[in-house]
Order: C-alpha cells, then sequence, then structure tokens
C-alpha cells in the first residue's frame, strides 16, 4: 500500500513576522498584519516620479518585508531565508541509512531583489565607464556597491541555481542534486512533483522542496500598472470588498520521503501527497488573464490520479490574490471542479501576503498542518462572498472547522501565475486507508524517443543548413550574434500580434519562432495535431534577459548613480537618460515581457498547447536539465508529447555579457520534441534516436569540446549533433546536472 506513497515528515518556513511552521499557522489567521513601508524605496527618486499611467496616483509602496534576523547575510537574502527554512526541516527529519538527497526549489531572477541590485549595479557600471575615457569599469563597480549590501555582489552570483547551492551548504550533504523550476507562482508545488517523482523513481531518499522570493520596488511599480495591487493595503481574498493583493516575500521548504522510509525512520508524517496536476490554459484572451478552463484542468488532473471525486475533497487553499479577475476565476474553477463537493475554501495572503515563487510552499505547509490537526483554519479579512459567488458551491469559513478524522479528508492547494501555468496539488492524512492512494502516476516505461530537432541561429539558417555545418563538425552557425534590435518575426511563425510582440523581450521571440520551426510550416496544423491537451513546453535558459536588464536599472538607477560624482556621475545619468528616451513607456506587458518562464506561456497560450509548461535551471546542465524533466513526465504518462528548449542571447548587448564564463558564448536556441515509443509508433513518426535519463551525473562522461558556448542550449546542442552526426550511443553529463544518454534506433 506504501510502494507509491511520498509523505511530508518536516516543513520549514520564513516569512513576514514567521520563523516556524507554528507561528505561520496561527499569524495566517489572527495577524498581525505586516503590510508597510520600506527603507528598501527610500532613495529612489524615480520611483517617487512614477505615477500610474491611468490614474496618475503615485504607486502603492506598502508590502511584507522579513525582518533581519541574527546571522543573516543582509546582502544574500534568499539564501539566508533559505538557510534558516533548510535547518529546520534538517533538525526534525530522521536520517536514513542512505540519504541520498536532492534540493528542488523555485526560484527565479524575475523575482530577487538581490537580483535587481545587482544587475543595475553591474550594468550601469559598464554602460558608464563606455562613456569616460581608460578603464573604469572595476572602479566604478565599487562605488555603486555601496548603494545597498545587495549590489556587494555581481549579478551572476543571485543567478537561482548559484543561490540554492550556497543554501544548502553545509546543510545538506555536498552531493545534494540541486534542480531550479521558475513556473511564477504555481513553481514551488511544481517542485514538491518533481520531488515527488525522483524519490518514486529511487534517485533520491529525502526531497526537500520550496520556494523563495524577495521582493523590491521594480515588482511593485510592474503589479500597480497592472491594476493588480490594493489601494486600501488590505487583502480581502473571495470576499465582496476584495481590491487587489499586497506582496511580501520569503522562503518555505518541507522535507519529503517515501511513506515506507518515513516509517522505518520514525519521522512524524504530516500528510501524504495524493496526486499532482499540472496544466497550462492554452488559447485565452490574454497571456496574463486567468482561465477557468487551465485552472479547472489543473484541479481535475490530480484527482485524477487516484480517482478522488469532488465530493471527496473538503478543503482547498486556494491563490486567493483579492484580484477581481483572479479570485471570480479561481471560485468558478473550484465549484467547476468539485461538482457534488461544497469544499471549504480558505487562503493565506489576507495576513502573510503574497510570497510570490514561495507562495505554493506556503500554502501546502499550512495544508500539511491543518490536516496533521484535523482542522481547516477560519480565514481573516472576510465578510461575505462576492455576489457572482453566493451561488457557487463553496465555502468560506470564519472560524476553525474540524475535519471527521473518520472521513477520507483530501485537502487540495491551488496556484496560478502569469502565462497561464497552473497547479494543484492533493493531499491526505495517513493512517488506515480504505483504498491505496498514490502520489503520482505509475511509471510505463524507461526509454523515450526523439522524433525531431529544429534550430534558430543568426542568419536564420534553414534545419538543413544547420545540419549540414553540424555534421562536418563545425559551429551551427557562421556567426554568433542576432540582429540587434531583434526583427519582429512573422506572424506565420510566432502567432503573437506585432503590438504586443513590439513589447515582448528577444528572448521571448526567439521561443515562439523556434515553436513555429519546431511546428514545420506550408500549412496551420502541427505534427502533432491531436495531441494539444497532453503535450507539454519545458525550456532552459541561463542568466537573465535584455528586458530585464534595462527594466531594472531604469528603476533603480538613478538611487545608485547617488553614489557616484564627477564625470563619473555625469556619464551614468546621461545613459540614464538615453535610456529612459529609447525605453518604452511602463505598460500591461512590461512585466511578463521580460519573464523568461513566459516565453514557454506564449508557446502553449498561442498554440493551444495545455500539458504542464515549466522553465529548469541546473546551473550549465540546464538544457540537459530540461530533458530530463520532461522525461519525469513522458515515463509516467501526464503528457504524450514534450517539446523541449533551451536558447540563450546576450543581455548586455555591446556592453558584452558578463554570464559568460570563459570563452565566447555565442546566441541561439535549439528544440528537440520527445514522446514515448508507443506513441511515435501509433502516429508513424521516425526516431531519430532514444533517449534515457537519470538525475545523477555522469563522472566518467567526458564534456563536450566546443569553441564557442550557448550556455544553457548546450545541452540540448550536444543531443542534436549527435543525432545530425550519427555518433551514437553518446552519454552527456555535467557536474551540476543530470545524464542523458542518446542511443541509436531499434532496428
Amino acid at each position: 500500500m506504501h510502494a507509491d506513497q511520498v509523505c511530508v515528515v518536516a516543513a520549514g518556513v520564513v516569512t513576514p513576522g514567521c520563523d516556524d511552521v507554528e507561528e505561520l499557522w496561527r499569524r495566517a489567521q489572527d495577524g498581525p498584519l505586516v503590510f508597510g513601508p520600506s527603507a528598501r524605496f527610500r532613495g529612489l527618486e524615480s520611483l517617487a516620479r512614477l505615477t500610474h499611467s491611468d490614474t496618475g496616483e503615485p504607486y502603492e509602496l506598502r508590502f511584507g518585508e522579513v525582518p533581519t534576523a541574527l546571522g543573516d547575510d543582509v546582502g544574500d537574502l534568499q539564501v539566508s531565508w533559505l538557510r534558516r527554512a533548510l535547518h529546520q526541516c534538517v533538525t526534525t527529519t530522521s536520517p536514513g541509512p542512505t540519504g541520498r538527497t536532492g534540493l528542488f526549489l523555485a526560484s527565479s531572477t524575475d523575482t530577487s531583489y538581490e537580483m535587481d541590485l545587482a544587475l543595475a549595479a553591474d550594468a550601469l557600471a559598464a554602460q558608464t565607464a563606455a562613456r569616460l575615457p581608460g578603464d573604469r569599469r572595476d572602479a566604478i563597480r565599487r562605488k555603486l556597491a555601496q548603494a545597498d549590501p545587495c549590489a556587494h555582489r555581481g549579478h551572476t552570483e543571485f543567478l537561482p541555481h548559484h543561490q540554492a547551492v550556497r543554501a544548502a551548504k553545509g546543510l545538506l550533504p555536498p552531493d545534494t542534486h540541486v534542480l531550479v523550476s521558475d513556473n511564477i507562482c504555481p513553481s514551488a508545488l511544481y517542485s514538491v512533483d518533481l520531488g515527488v517523482r525522483h524519490l518514486l523513481d529511487g534517485e533520491v531518499d529525502v526531497a526537500f522542496c520550496g520556494g523563495v522570493s524577495s521582493h523590491g520596488p521594480l515588482r511593485q511599480v510592474y503589479f500597480g500598472e497592472m491594476g493588480t495591487l490594493s489601494r486600501t493595503g488590505q487583502l480581502r481574498a473571495f470576499d465582496a470588498a476584495a481590491d487587489g493583493t499586497v506582496f511580501s516575500e520569503g522562503a518555505g521548504v518541507v522535507a519529503l520521503k517515501r511513506m515506507s522510509d518515513a516509517l522505518r525512520d520514525g519521522d512524524t508524517v504530516l500528510a501524504v501527497l495524493a496526486g499532482f496536476g499540472a496544466a497550462c490554459d492554452g488559447k485565452s484572451k490574454a497571456i496574463f488573464a486567468p482561465s477557468q478552463e487551465g485552472q479547472t484542468r489543473a484541479m481535475t488532473r490530480a484527482g485524477d490520479v487516484n480517482g478522488v471525486t469532488g465530493a471527496e475533497v473538503s478543503w482547498i487553499i486556494g491563490h486567493g490574490t483579492a484580484t477581481l479577475a483572479g479570485d471570480a476565476t479561481e471560485l468558478r474553477s473550484i465549484a467547476a471542479a468539485h461538482a457534488g463537493g461544497t469544499p471549504w475554501v480558505t487562503g493565506n495572503k489576507a495576513m502573510l501576503g503574497h510570497t510570490g515563487m514561495a507562495c505554493g510552499i506556503v500554502s501546502l505547509i499550512q495544508a500539511a498542518i491543518g490536516l496533521h490537526r484535523s482542522t481547516v483554519p477560519r480565514q481573516p479579512n472576510h465578510a461575505s462572498l462576492p455576489e457572482y459567488a453566493r451561488s457557487l458551491s463553496v465555502r468560506v469559513p470564519s472560524a476553525p472547522v474540524p475535519l471527521a478524522a473518520e472521513e477520507r479528508s483530501f485537502v487540495g492547494v491551488f496556484a496560478c501565475g502569469l502565462g497561464g501555468i497552473n497547479g494543484h496539488q492533493l493531499l491526505c492524512p495517513p493512517g488506515t486507508q480504505t483504498r491505496a492512494v498514490r502520489s503520482a502516476p505509475s511509471a510505463s516505461c524507461d526509454e523515450l524517443v526523439l522524433v525531431r530537432w529544429s534550430a534558430l541561429l543568426p542568419g536564420k539558417p534553414e534545419d538543413e543548413s544547420v545540419a549540414h555545418r553540424l555534421s562536418r563538425g563545425d559551429d551551427p552557425a557562421d556567426t554568433t550574434r542576432f540582429e540587434a534590435p531583434y526583427p519582429l518575426p512573422p506572424f506565420a511563425s510566432s502567432l503573437i500580434v506585432p503590438k504586443v510582440a513590439a513589447q515582448l523581450d528577444m528572448s521571448q521571440l526567439l521561443a515562439a519562432e523556434l515553436a513555429g520551426r519546431l511546428a514545420g510550416s506550408g500549412d496551420d496544423t502541427p505534427w502533432w495535431q491531436g495531441l494539444a491537451e497532453r503535450t507539454g513546453v519545458f525550456g532552459a535558459r541561463y542568466g537573465v534577459s535584455r528586458s530585464a536588464v534595462e527594466s531594472t536599472v531604469r528603476c533603480l538607477g538613478d538611487g545608485l548613480a547617488a553614489t557616484l560624482d564627477g564625470e563619473e556621475k555625469a556619464a551614468a545619468e546621461q545613459y540614464l537618460r538615453e535610456l529612459r528616451d529609447r525605453s518604452r513607456a511602463i505598460g500591461p506587458y512590461s512585466l511578463v515581457g521580460r519573464m523568461s518562464s513566459i516565453a514557454l506561456g506564449w508557446i502553449s497560450n498561442r498554440r493551444n498547447l495545455r500539458g504542464p509548461t515549466m522553465m529548469v535551471d541546473a546551473g550549465g546542465a540546464s538544457g540537459l536539465a530540461a530533458v530530463h524533466t520532461a522525461g519525469c513526465y513522458l515515463r509516467r504518462g501526464d503528457i504524450d508529447l514534450a517539446l523541449v528548449m533551451a536558447w540563450n542571447t546576450d543581455a548586455f548587448g555591446s556592453t558584452g555579457s558578463v554570464v559568460s564564463e570563459g570563452g565566447e558564448s555565442a546566441e541561439g536556441a535549439f528544440a528537440v520534441a520527445l514522446a514515448r515509443p508507443e506513441t511515435a509508433a501509433a502516429r508513424g513518426w521516425r526516431v531519430l534516436a532514444r533517449v534515457r535519463t537519470e538525475l545523477t551525473p555522469a563522472s566518467a562522461a567526458a564534456p563536450p569540446r566546443r569553441s564557442t558556448s550557448y550556455l544553457a542550449a548546450d545541452g540540448v546542442l550536444d543531443v542534436i549533433r549527435s543525432v545530425v552526426q550519427d555518433t551514437l550511443p553518446q552519454r552527456f553529463s555535467a557536474e551540476s546536472g543530470p545524464t542523458v544518454h542518446v542511443l541509436p534506433p531499434l532496428p
């Protein structure tokens, strides 16, 4: 009965006012509120001058800030919070006999105050020095570091995989496998699901899963422009008086084990993970608008893992951002997905705030504690349901509600995010069960097949030309940079209308155009026709986007420039004026247009693909990690087809990328399509290679020799090169990531 079960055995959390799970349980219901002004917004004259484009009013600057604790590195916020949360988990988890450990973390360059400061300082130093004689870049950068402790390090130190490794050091074993996911708000739930799959596959024995975010002025401005922030400073989820959300920050981590191991080790089992549902909205009215169809799809898929009906789900912790469109869509989705039931619906953001990439894990921890206590917490800041929701089969508790011990009580945790990404995790209590409950679908195969590939490179050579160059042992293209600015792709290839495409980062356009190449040209029917419901999109990009560089400098540049004087200050101010003159005004697409994970959202949205999407980060092995992650969902039958993409673009333009570590980096994008063998056979697809993956790096695998590097895309390019050159079998691996075996097709 326990063979396919994974359980939660420990949890740790750091949010504003909370330093352990008991405090989280209390504060999420009773407060006090933690929202207020922050020292991070002081001295930002540019921010004070910014006003909402529609109302002309200043942006709301209140949010929930994690106070500094003894031992925290004030310049390394997320790592400090992660270490505190991990310590809580490690000290309450019994070690197993083997102890193979994985850290599966939700984190993003787009939700990091430290990254914002360091990135703006790096870019401003480079641009200021470029306008002055001599080589002053390092000296100017040291002066800019005086503006804020988070500006002391270079921005590459705040890349998510680097942060995760730093957080684990000394707390987890040195050979811990680290895999970072970026799906915006649902990311932490996806990280939990990755932990579950690797436990069931026997690749780890303990999985630490969670998420982390730090908040700053940049996201406050963006979300203010999108009209999502509360003007009253009160977050009233699922309430008739709701007027928007309030952001905060923090970290949360859970420790997972196979149930049999937890019982053997004497761990306290808080909850059993009982099925995860991953889904994209597919085609919808806007990339940032929630979709009832997509949300209902995720909730239904979670129930399908064990045949759980709507009537069996007693309680759902919703995303509950208190935005009008968000809450309305979510309540309708919950009601639609739970026909025959009337679940209690709560949220924890009213008192804790929206913790960004950590919000899913914060909710899962609350759900696990609630199951352990057999209690549904009350919903604070709630007086009555909106008019539209009063006919729906949902209830919001005004006081704690007991969960009857004799009932089969399933609890759901839901989160959704920009780009139409949805995730829903079911949990149930441990103990005597009337039926077997599994934590994920059973694996149906060990081996996958590669059925198609494509590339998009400077000069835009056709795939036949790329294959010819690779077969000769040459680089895939004869140039390393795309035209600047990147030309808007034709609508026929990207399916994004030009007025929207003009507001998106080059990396998003690159991914959308590559998807068009992979789909094939000549008619409107892609070769995967009929599989859209069960097609997932997985991506890898290591670093930041050019839009991210420019937007952080626009927002934070004045405060940094104030640390300079004389001709250096004048040069910095000149650059800031030039940047603002050529940049678009902040608008609804400004935020989604700079976020790497939204590139995959565009592909799913425009091509109506409704499986999971996920950006992954394993450092230099990110491309291989994307292939491996796609395999995790194909092997267990969640999807029938996986489109795996990886790309690299130069975020710093003429001043040179500071992400590349030695050698020349090149711009380009590569994609492969993977399926199970039976799917390929049924569809009549030609098999180019067989593929096996594993989480553990292969120490004996020699790294390929490269004259140029595509960074995150190197692994996918290596796979394509081996297929084109017909030099199979091949094994690709890197110190920081998984191993991918590429084998010849069966005769």
